[in-house]
């Protein structure tokens, strides 16, 4: 299944409080969008976003991607990530936010919703993809939307709402969060300012444990539901930081903030790798003397990869690692060819069998004489502030998004996993049920590619992008 065949039918919420970003959308009655107002907001249109929408840095909503937060509640866990991709809605580019609730170790709902900011700072909920999930299973997908839409065929396209106004803020102001009639229409109150609360421990990002927070607190609510009470939630937003406490009307239930990390920083121990060195992760296995090669099937450069599972030892951040060697050819293999870079990529993969990637050590030739030039995007984790990064997690979810490395400025490419079970045909007539994993690195133009890991195999396909998003490219396994 890709990401983009997700459908947009309703959901029925799982929790008696919902989770924190995303509005109720379980309205069952239509309201004039025109009699709610928000001072200082001009009406949604495609006009009041730049090419910088999924940039959202609004003090109270703050979305930076890598960051994730950990929420939780009497009986619940939330776990909410900011991801590093993006989604186009309406031609504005938006930022995915992934949210997912536990309850007893569960998976019992699991979210996407989708931000953009304007020019003026205000963040607008541009809809979400919501699903039930009962046993492993998906059971509904009710209050589904997204802006420009009309997934449930009601006659009217779903519009996009304010979710968080750019400061400064007023106690009374009154907007829709999100505007598709009789589907989604959920409301908010600008309660109070600098509201005081505490009887906290959350660890932020840095390893810092805080208290108490100064918030601005909100009140959201679904107005004609049958007894709107029911609906009521106070959520309290902490600048700098953003939502930091959910509780119900009659504060019976709260759902609280208890962590944030950011993937810039991974919190990587010794005592995690036991035994680093059997890769044995099933996207990602690296058997030591196995040896693997790859040719362009498609595109004007015409490539052969040779790649080589080492028994060198080496150490990186006090972790034993697996060293793959990496050959690119032009104009012919191993034997006919010209290299044009030979790299030694360092792995380890941690006791929940998620492989890291460590670093890598780069050498570049030139293309037409072969010889050496530099050494071009080497990194080393732990050195000079350089990060691990994750190469494959252990259980990849549609939705997951990372780090692969990152050196400020010069190693920086991430990950997104945006298709299961994705079938691949070679062009040697091999098929394959595959892992369909965008890759991309911010530092450069036209780095988009995805790639495709089969259980067992490993990577068996690459497809690399143009400007426009269509395949170029293709590398595939020999």
């Amino acid at each position: 299944m890709l990401i983009e065949d997700i459908v947009f039918p309703r959901k029925v919420l799982a929790l008696t409080v919902l989770i924190g970003l995303i509005g109720c959308g379980n309205s069952s009655n239509s309201k004039d969008a025109e009699t709610v107002t928000l001072p200082g907001v001009t009406g949604f249109g495609t006009g009041l976003f730049s090419s910088n929408s999924a940039n959202i840095d609004n003090e109270l909503f703050p979305l930076t991607p890598g960051k994730s937060y950990i929420y939780e509640g009497e009986e619940e866990r939330i776990e909410v990530s900011v991801s590093h991709d993006t989604k186009t809605i309406m031609g504005i580019e938006s930022v995915i936010v992934v949210d997912r609730a536990y309850e007893e170790d569960k998976l019992v709902e699991e979210t996407f919703d989708w931000y953009a900011q304007d020019m003026n700072g205000n963040v607008w909920y541009m809809g979400e993809d919501s699903k039930e999930i009962e046993d492993g299973e998906v059971v509904s997908t009710e209050g589904s939307w997204i802006s420009g839409g009309d997934v449930d065929n009601i006659g009217q396209n779903a519009e996009a709402g304010i979710i968080m106004k750019v400061p400064p803020h007023t106690v009374g102001d009154t907007y829709l969060q999100e505007n598709y009639p009789t589907i989604a229409e959920d409301m908010a109150e600008i309660i109070a300012l600098n509201v005081t609360v505490d009887g906290f421990q959350v660890i932020l990002e840095d390893g810092s444990e805080v208290n108490s927070f100064t918030a601005t607190k909100f009140k959201e609510w679904v107005p004609l539901d049958a007894d709107p009470v029911e609906t009521e939630e106070f959520k309290y937003f902490a600048s700098g930081v953003g939502l930091v406490l959910e509780t119900d009307a009659f504060d019976e239930e709260r759902i609280e903030l208890k962590s944030i990390t950011d993937d810039k920083t991974p919190n990587i121990s010794v005592d995690n790798f036991t035994n680093p060195t059997n890769v044995t992760n099933k996207y990602f296995p690296l058997v030591v003397g196995s040896t693997s090669t790859y040719q362009t099937t498609a595109g004007e450069d015409e490539e052969f990869i040779l790649i080589e599972v080492l028994a060198d030892a080496k150490m990186v951040m006090g972790i034993n690692v697996v060293v793959v060697r990496d050959r690119v050819y032009i104009d012919g293999d191993q034997d006919t060819g010209i290299l044009i870079e030979d790299t030694r990529d360092w792995f380890a993969q941690d006791d929940d069998s998620n492989v890291w990637y460590m670093g890598e050590d780069v050498d570049n030739f030139d293309e037409d004489t072969g010889d050496f030039v530099d050494n071009e995007g080497a990194w080393e984790a732990g050195v000079n502030g350089a990060q691990p990064g994750i190469q494959m997690k252990a259980n990849p979810r549609i939705g997951d998004s990372y780090r692969q490395e990152y050196l400020e400025g010069e190693a920086e490419d991430l990950a997104a996993i945006v298709g299961i079970d994705v079938t691949v045909m070679l062009e040697n007539g091999s098929s394959f049920q595959t892992l369909m994993v965008k890759e991309w690195n911010p530092l450069e133009e036209k780095s988009t590619e995805f790639k495709y890991f089969a259980e067992n195999f490993g990577l068996v396909r690459e497809e690399g992008l143009d400007e426009d998003g269509e395949v170029e490219e293709v590398i595939e396994l020999e």
